[in-house]
């Protein structure tokens, strides 16, 4: 199986890349381009083995599965059957929250996207191994969109082994709002059960057109890096690979690079450890602007810090080292050598993030556990954060 842009595509005026590892050209491109590619549209372990046997499918057989699920993913392709018609109607599929609260209980360890597939009619696949379902929400009404409806937003849901994950993403979601990076608007359903209601960020509202989808890939894409090697540590992308591959791919490289450093600095400050390469993204807008991608707001902030079952290691080096505990002043002065940055600057950007920081951490935390529980481990992510950002004061102020 290999991926080849077709004659026509390339002949329209102003056909647009799907990815920085796959350019325009006539060849086909190898298997194991291809491969890496569509891969990541899909999501990732328990998750998947959930909708392959949902689908009677092997859940290594990834363009099964997408031939099953790929109606809606992330980004703007839509992938179909050649012998499907693409329904031109916009169809919802009403979804009650206590029907789906109903759902969820009496299913055990569910996978969200393996309850709603029912006899092919939902076609919707998202990557990464939290469980999550693309719905479209509006006016307070939440639906599952069908046809050539696009969805609008994300339902993610808390596990057993990571208690109060709603809780903990939502609050790193608004403070790193508070600290000046782009992320999406999220907040919690009104439902008993804890969901996590996150705005796609990869689709607009039309008011005359209705949703348009938004093309976007991650940075394991953008690299060509398949799936199960997105940490550094089992051969994914470094911070070095991916701020070279923005530098070179981004309409705008300067303030995008000071951006993603940002998001460094802030995962390193709120204790996250599974900040990989499949956790940032290039957007590129709606189809036939070739400006160019742009970084995309920031998702799947959560400090990894206080669920003892997670590795504390960086899913990514900084300046050689990935033990926490060790990254001191010159880690921070040989990683920013190494993405062609002044070391003063960096040191700059990460004590106003510290100030920002440490003036909202309290607030956002008793204004989430008095609205939707979850105190105690709220208590402990704002222990993480205030060592993290005494420690960086320190490092930096030498």
């Amino acid at each position: 199986m290999a991926f080849q842009y077709s004659e026509h595509y390339l002949a329209l005026e102003q056909p647009q890349p799907i990815s920085l590892s796959l350019p325009l050209q006539a060849e086909a491109f190898d298997a194991a381009t291809s491969k890496s590619w569509f891969a990541n549209l899909l999501p990732e372990g328990e998750i998947r083995g959930h909708i392959a046997r949902k689908l009677g499918v092997s859940e290594r057989n990834e363009y099964a599965i997408l031939d099953g699920i790929g109606g809606d993913c992330a980004g703007a392709l839509r992938l179909l059957p050649e012998s499907a018609p693409v329904s031109p109607r916009n169809i919802l599929v009403p979804l009650p929250w206590e029907e789906l609260e109903a759902k969820i209980a009496s299913t055990p360890r569910p996978s969200l996207l393996a309850l709603f597939i029912q006899e092919g009619e939902l076609r919707l696949s998202l990557a990464g191994a939290q469980d999550k379902l693309p719905v479209h929400f509006s006016n307070g009404e939440l639906a599952l969109p069908s046809g050539n409806t696009a969805s609008t937003h994300l339902l993610k849901i808390s596990s057993g082994s990571f208690p109060d994950l709603v809780q903990n993403e939502l609050f790193c979601l608004n403070l790193a709002k508070k600290a000046g990076l782009d992320v999406p608007h999220a907040e919690i359903a009104p439902t008993k059960t804890p969901i996590l209601l996150v705005e796609r960020y990869d689709r607009r509202v039309h008011p005359d057109k209705g949703i348009r989808r938004l093309h976007q890939e991650d940075f394991c894409q953008a690299l060509g890096v398949p799936p199960e090697t997105k940490y550094e540590s089992e051969g994914g992308p470094s911070l070095v690979q991916i701020f070279e591959a923005l530098s070179r791919g981004s309409r705008s490289p300067l303030p995008d690079k000071r951006d993603l450093l940002k998001w460094v600095l802030f995962n390193f400050l709120i204790g996250n450890a599974d900040a990989h390469a499949k956790n940032i993204s290039l957007l590129y807008g709606e189809f036939g602007d070739n400006k160019g991608p742009r970084l995309a707001p920031f998702y799947d902030l959560v400090c990894t810090q206080v669920y003892d079952q997670l590795s504390t290691k960086p899913a990514q080096k900084i300046g050689g080292e990935y033990r926490f505990q060790y990254i001191a002043s010159r880690h921070w002065d040989r990683f920013a050598a190494s993405i062609d940055v002044n070391p003063r600057y960096l040191r700059t950007i990460g004590l106003e993030l510290c100030e920002k920081i440490e003036k909202n951490v309290f607030t956002i935390a008793d204004d989430i556990s008095h609205a939707h529980s979850g105190a105690e481990t709220l208590e402990k992510i704002v222990h993480v954060v205030e060592g993290r950002i005494q420690r960086l004061r320190e490092e930096f102020q030498r």
